[in-house]
């Protein structure tokens, strides 16, 4: 059974500095982990074939040096213990957990042979491919399902990205990424981009100092919480509630298109009539000062926080 190198000390050099003495050599890579599109940079320091260290590649036009928690346990996640290095045969029962290791080739041409016996007999719509992380063989596993006869292409993205990228297209053609550097306001809406998305922090950063002002929707107290000129903070599970009031206050007050709606929208009387449905929110007033209620759905903040909060929308 093949074996990956484990992380020990003898593996390590002290300060891990690439030079000819150390051993250590620096490889410009990218992480696999999750973004296919864009990939955030890594160089690794490398010795006897080992990654000893990761770092963020300042040269990558995308992550810019930066990397998440996940790309900065690359080296946990390559050298783990539990990680799969060649098929795996079950041996027992089902859910017995009694697996052997086998060849590649027999695996593939088991595999084969039981996917043309489930073809002929029951058809290829029985069969479905699911993929998870990391992303960079969907294509081909994509490609391989066509090919097969199944319609059965399933991914985690249905609940991620995917979901956001047909509610854009559906609603104004074509996926549009948001102009942060010249927006002057941005809403972030139960996101936590200094953990989720440190790709993008520098520039948010930057457009913050250049007078860009952060609205900030979520129940919890995040690091861009201290940089929110606005925080929102909901209750658990009162998103939708939230965003039906906010929807009703612009259709009352006429701050919608109508022009636009009507040439491009379907469906919109539908949904004013849903906005606009009997709840502990409604009508919604939104304002920001005076002595008003603080719905069931707003936490409020403590007063000793620096940052300023208006959690009334009534």
């Amino acid at each position: 059974m093949n074996e990956l190198p484990r992380l020990k000390p003898r593996n390590m050099s002290p300060g891990k500095i690439p030079t000819q003495e150390s051993g250590i050599v620096i490889k410009k890579t990218v992480c696999d982990i999750c973004n296919p599109n864009s990939h955030c940079g890594i160089d690794a320091y490398v010795k006897d074939g080992v990654i000893i260290k990761v770092e963020g590649t300042v040269e990558n036009p995308h992550s810019v040096g930066t990397l998440c928690a996940k790309g900065a346990a690359s080296r946990q996640y390559i050298y783990n213990e539990n990680r799969l290095l060649e098929p795996m045969l079950r041996t027992g029962k089902r859910g017995s957990g009694e697996f052997k290791p086998i060849p590649w080739n027999d695996a593939l041409d088991m595999i084969g042979e039981r996917f043309k016996q489930i073809k002929n007999t029951i058809g290829p719509e029985s069969v479905g491919f699911f993929v998870g992380y990391p992303k960079w063989m969907r294509p081909y596993v994509k490609r391989l399902t066509h090919s097969f006869g199944s319609p059965n292409y399933m991914t985690e993205s249905s609940t991620c990205f995917s979901a956001t990228l047909m509610a854009a297209k559906l609603v104004y053609g074509s996926f549009g990424p948001p102009d942060v550097a010249n927006a002057k306001c941005l809403l972030v809406w139960s996101g936590n981009p200094f953990y989720s998305n440190s790709s993008i922090v520098r520039k948010l950063l930057d457009a913050i100092d250049n007078g860009l002002k952060i609205i900030e929707v979520g129940p919890f107290i995040t690091p861009l919480t201290k940089h929110a000129t606005v925080h929102l903070r909901l209750r658990p599970g009162t998103s939708g509630a939230l965003a039906l009031g906010i929807a009703n206050f612009i259709i009352s007050q006429g701050l919608h298109d109508q022009s636009f709606i009507d040439d491009w929208s379907v469906g919109f009387e539908e949904f004013v009539a849903y906005a606009k449905r009997p709840s502990s929110m409604q009508p919604l007033n939104l304002r920001l000062c005076g002595p008003v209620p603080v719905p069931r759905f707003i936490i409020p903040m403590p007063r000793k926080t620096t940052v300023r909060s208006f959690p009334w929308l009534v």
